[in-house]
């Protein structure tokens, strides 16, 4: 009997961390150990690691990392800002794979809670408190930041700063498995909360998977690391992102012998950040080890709220922990895959309200399953046997004192948990070895070769087959958990040979060139079968006896001489295989960069030839190329070029215009390695500007500027060329017609007298083919004639009028050319003087009226008297004059009315402006004294009307206070003496009445004082 360990037992997944510092040791024996030394304090995921030999290494709750003293790895703590991208309430959180080859790296895989508070606010972090729809608990913690699926790397072999054992040397390696459109929802969740890892047997790597929505991402882990790029298989129930706060929630397992998957939703709402009960399930799929693509789904518990699955260790029967609609109570269940009929093979193991979420196999072949807040799991006792049988007990393992489970419970790739055994050596002619590969003792084994030789009970034998082909070996191993019959079949494989070898080759092509490696197939394998053998290349004889790095068939070829390592190999097993070495050089190729076009402009001659440096073009041709590697030559012809003959001097004269000129460049190293390019060189005719002569213009506006037409200049200035081949512009400075900048319009005042303007003339083929030319604009003042606007004769009289010397000539409108004229009638007149520049006649034309005048007839003059001072004259006159009238024959004004005048006797002035004469009229104011004193004094002594003498006949009458006539007299008469038939009458207001010799009745009244 048997009662060792054995050396190669698989222990990685025997020491366990979860919950509140809840921990468990799974002896080799089949018994079980609490911890209580856990530093690890988490809801949800958590992972750990022992070695081989169940060590612990480490452990993490997807944050935090602990080495195996419990001592935080400096590079991975939360507590010192150096946390990995998981989370407290991520389902899973992370999990651990070792790196194949290597027993100091390991890589952990982390996956974040895809919160909706920080997808609203993405691309920025959320700062706020998370409220728990369901539980009322806030978190805090988070870094606002929906982090998806990362991975770290921990190195055993260095300290951490701190002593820990082991340190994080790579941290939080992003890894993409939504569409990165920044504008997208996707990248605002990035990833579910769900991991699983599981070994590839066929070449020892692991497959990492994660899901998402709708898609299973797989990514490969191998020696060389973790590849970036997933496999993507999409297929399952689509969880909708406005619900994935919730829908991301569930665990994802693999089979132990890697063939199916198992995904838990917890739901599949369609409301942020809310419950929706009743929508979530447990989904199952075939996953392919070798390609990692998922498969054939089918969903086995339908409306439910999903969290937990595991597979039984013979991978016939599938766990499940889930809430049946909105109550407290939940359930665990098994399904048995082998049944043809999966979802209704159904069997409730447990069904109360308790808390039932992880499940997680451990290596002494029982489930364990997380009831959450107590210091118990529940225990799957036998998880292979049918229904009831697997005999489930709900406090079955006890924690240590003061620990708790919660939610999760540790992943651990599936693979560990899968008791088969490891074979070597599968060439045909080798001894194969035979290795049982378990975490638990064995007592007893058997072997069948599967070759009708006898069984062996050998612990790992070795074994020789007589030839080749395949053989299904079974292995029959009992131990403490009972007996475990495992069964594979192997295939012995014939080795190959090389046929013929690879000569060394040498390859002209650009740096990095694709190089077909395939191109040597047939001759490596000669006659042997292409179904049977394959070649594959590596750089080095390590990696082509390992099968490790294969090179792509299209290599990448580096400048110089690379060694290849052919293997031809049996397509069945990479070991099984036959090496050759073969070198290529690679002479680079140089790039014959095509430079542009060289147009010249041609000298004065307009020849069409000229002399051009070739090898100023060589730079632009080469490039960024070495020109200590390669060679530049200039030929006439595509042969010259190619045969590397009549290479042109460097200083060429062309032979035609225009030219193509073809160019060479070869490496150095290799003749026959060039390239060839060509180009054309030419000449564009030289523009010529003639001299125009300058333009001129006489000053209108008397501004000294004015418009002139510069395309009137053109014709000129081109002569013989023209505008179909050259341009021509025009420019205030000499500057910017050198430049061809700032054209003025051909529409053009001068902005000084005068003004030089510089005309561009231009080939339209290239502008730099170009010549100036300058001209004035002078504008001549235009003559100044100061003649009167008006002129007057009066009737029967005669006008000289004279205009200043030193015109040019003089016009009348009258005829007369010098430089006075006689005018003898009114009417409208002109004269036009010019002033001869020589280049431009200026002329000046003055109109004027010759008017003509004479005295003024006055007809009548009327009166406005019979007031002390407010009396008015006015004048009717006739006439063809300009008039101005006075009464005193001094003062005169333009108004024929006198207002404001005193009474008397005045004489009425009409005078002619221009001097024709004037005309007179005497004329008087009446007006009566308001008193009179009658006293014989000889003041005042009579009352009369003032002037009254002027109208003789004039009539008066005077009455006493009651209305009675006192006496009457002409206006001839001397006046009233204030007597009455000699009797002088008292004093007294004394009324009259005049009629004058026109008729006009006056009336008044005055007082006789005494």
């Amino acid at each position: 009997m048997l009662l060792t360990t054995l050396a190669s037992a698989q222990q990685e997944a025997s020491v366990w961390y979860f919950g509140k510092n809840a921990g468990l040791k799974f002896e080799t024996n089949g018994s079980v150990t609490p911890l209580s030394d856990g530093q690890l304090n988490t809801d949800e995921g958590c992972s750990s690691i022992a070695d081989v030999n169940g060590n612990l290494l480490f452990y993490t709750d997807g944050r935090t990392v602990w080495d195996r003293n419990h001592v935080q790895m400096p590079n991975g703590s939360f507590s010192l800002g150096t946390e990995l991208y998981g989370d407290a309430s991520s389902t899973q959180s992370g999990i651990i794979v070792p790196q194949p080859g290597s027993s100091d790296l390991y890589y952990i895989f982390t996956v974040d809670e895809p919160h909706h508070e920080n997808a609203a606010v993405y691309p920025n972090a959320f700062s706020g408190n998370y409220v728990e729809t369901d539980s009322g608990v806030t978190p805090t913690d988070d870094d606002g930041r929906n982090n998806g699926l990362n991975y770290s790397i921990v190195d055993l072999s260095v300290m951490g700063s701190n002593g820990s054992i082991g340190n994080i040397t790579s941290r939080n390696n992003h890894l993409v498995t939504y569409d990165p459109n920044p504008a997208g929802e996707e990248i605002k969740y990035k990833c579910s909360e769900k991991i699983t890892a599981i070994k590839n047997e066929a070449d020892g790597s692991y497959w990492v998977i994660t899901h998402f929505i709708n898609r299973f991402y797989a990514f490969k882990v191998t020696a060389s690391g973790v590849s970036s790029t997933p496999v993507i298989s999409t297929l399952g129930s689509n969880q909708t992102l406005l619900g994935y706060r919730r829908n991301a929630i569930g665990y994802l397992k693999a089979s132990p012998d890697g063939t199916k998957l198992a995904i838990s939703h917890k739901q599949n709402g369609t409301v942020v950040g809310e419950l929706s009960y009743g929508t979530g399930g447990v989904e199952l799929f075939d996953f392919d080890g070798t390609t990692g693509i998922v498969s054939n789904g089918l969903t086995v518990i339908p409306n439910v709220q999903g969290y937990g699955v595991e597979f039984s260790p013979n991978s016939e029967k599938l766990y499940a922990t889930y809430r049946v609609g909105t109550t407290l109570k939940m359930e665990l269940a098994q399904l048995d895959l082998t049944s043809p009929d999966i979802p209704n093979s159904r069997v409730v193991l447990f069904n109360q309200d308790y808390y039932l979420y992880a499940l997680q196999l451990a290596p002494n072949n029982k489930i364990y399953c997380a009831t959450s807040y107590v210091a118990s799991l529940g225990v799957i006792n036998s998880p292979d046997a049918a229904g009831l049988a697997c005999n489930y007990v709900h406090a079955g393992q006890t924690l240590a004192s003061g620990k708790l489970t919660r939610l999760g419970l540790p992943p651990f790739i599936t693979s560990y948990f899968n008791a088969s055994f490891l074979t070597e050596n599968l060439c045909f002619g080798s001894s194969t070895q035979f290795t049982i590969s378990t975490s638990q003792n064995v007592n007893n084994v058997s072997w069948d070769f599967g070759d009708g030789s006898p069984l062996s009970n050998t612990l790992n034998p070795t074994h020789q087959y007589a030839n080749p082909g395949d053989y299904t070996v079974t292995l029959i191993a009992l131990g403490p958990n009972g007996a475990v019959t495992k069964s594979k079949t192997i295939t012995i494989s014939v080795i190959p040979t090389v046929a013929n070898i690879v000569t060394n080759q040498s390859v002209c092509a650009s740096l990095n060139a694709a190089y077909d490696l395939s191109q040597h197939n047939g001759t490596l394998l000669g006659s042997q079968s292409t179904a049977l053998f394959g070649v594959a290349y590596f750089s080095s004889l390590v990696n082509a006896s390992n099968h490790f790095n294969v090179l792509p068939l299209n290599y990448s070829l580096p400048a110089g001489i690379t060694t290849f390592y052919a293997k031809v190999y049996n397509l069945n097993n990479t070991k099984c295989y036959a090496i050759t070495s073969f070198t290529v050089t690679l002479f680079q190729k140089p790039t014959a960069t095509t430079p542009a076009s060289s147009f010249v402009c041609d000298d004065s001659s307009n020849d069409g030839l000229g002399i051009f440096n070739l090898g100023a073009f060589t730079p632009t041709v080469l490039g960024s190329q070495n020109s200590n590697q390669f060679t530049v030559s200039y030929h006439l012809n595509q042969n010259d070029a190619d045969t590397n003959s009549n290479a042109l001097s460097l200083n060429y004269q062309n032979s035609s215009n225009p030219q193509t000129i073809y160019v060479r460049v070869e490496n150095n190293q290799s003749h026959t390695c060039f390239s060839t390019t060509s180009f054309q060189i030419g000449l564009y005719k030289m523009a010529v500007a003639y001299q125009p002569n300058n333009l001129y213009a006489c000053d209108i506006g008397n501004d000294g500027k004015e418009p002139f037409d510069l395309s009137l200049q053109t014709a000129t200035i081109l002569g013989l060329q023209t505008l179909s081949d050259f341009s021509v512009s025009y420019h205030a400075t000499a500057a910017d017609a050198n430049s061809g900048i700032n054209p003025l319009n051909t529409s053009f005042s001068n902005t000084v007298n005068p003004q030089t303007i510089v005309v561009r003339v231009e080939n339209k083929l290239n502008a730099t083919c170009f010549a100036t030319t300058s001209f004035q604009l002078q504008v001549k003042a235009e003559p100044i004639l100061n003649l009167n606007d008006s002129y007057t004769i009066c009737d029967g009289s005669s006008k000289t009028i004279s205009a200043p010397a030193g015109f040019s000539s003089y016009t009348w409108s009258n005829g007369d050319s010098s430089s006075s004229t006689v005018i003898t009638a009114a009417g409208n007149y002109y004269l036009t003087v010019t002033k001869d520049y020589g280049t431009i006649i200026c002329s000046t034309t003055t109109h004027f009226v010759v008017n003509n005048s004479n005295p003024a007839t006055i007809t009548n003059i009327d009166v406005k008297d019979w007031t002390d001072n407010e009396n008015i004259i006015t004048v009717g006159y006739t006439g063809d004059g300009d008039y101005e009238f006075s009464i005193d024959g001094i003062h005169y004004q333009d108004s024929s009315v006198f207002s404001g005048l005193s009474s008397g006797e005045y004489t009425v002035y009409v005078n002619d402006k221009k001097g024709c004469g004037y005309t007179t009229k005497a004329v008087y104011l009446l007006m009566y004294p308001k008193f009179f004193t009658p006293n014989g004094d000889g003041v005042h002594d009579e009352w009369r009307v003032k002037l009254s003498e002027m109208e003789p006949n004039m009539e008066l009458l005077i009455f006493d206070r009651y209305g009675k006539i006192i006496t009457g007299f002409k206006g001839k008469s001397i006046g009233w003496d204030g007597t009455l038939n000699g009797r002088q009458l008292p004093a007294d207001d004394y009324w009259f009445v005049v009629k004058r010799q026109s008729g006009i009745l006056l009336k008044g009244h005055f007082s006789l004082l005494r």
